[in-house]
């Protein structure tokens, strides 16, 4: 995990940004591949938050989980998230495969080999 990056921003906002750029990244690749998620983007967020960072949390306590868990969700978005739209890692696509495989759908128009 990439940890030599500094912000003046709390790591609980910078949570919050990597989580919805991960949520929106996450809807997006699903949309473009004609599956269907029983998740809107709010709640895919709160799905992240709950598996994803309260993991870290519990494991490591506030502090130095909610820092452990910012880092994952930053390796699991492409970079500069600012200022372009937000796409997933090979990490990213592979965790959020795990966390929402349950609720991924084939849409009537998906192709499937």
């Amino acid at each position: 995990m990439n940890s030599t990056q500094q912000s003046c921003l709390p790591v609980e906002v910078l949570n919050a940004l990597y989580r919805r750029a991960l949520a929106q990244a996450y809807l997006d690749a699903c949309a473009s591949h004609g599956l269907e998620i029983g998740y809107t983007l709010d709640e895919l967020q709160m799905a992240i938050a709950a598996e994803v960072e309260n993991y870290y949390v519990g494991q490591h306590g506030p502090r130095v989980g909610m820092e452990m868990a910012c880092a994952m969700l930053r390796d699991m978005v492409q970079p500069n998230i600012l200022v372009a739209k937000p796409r997933l890692t090979l990490l990213g696509e592979s965790m959020m495969d795990e966390l929402c495989h349950q609720h991924i759908a084939s849409t009537p128009n998906t192709t499937l080999h």
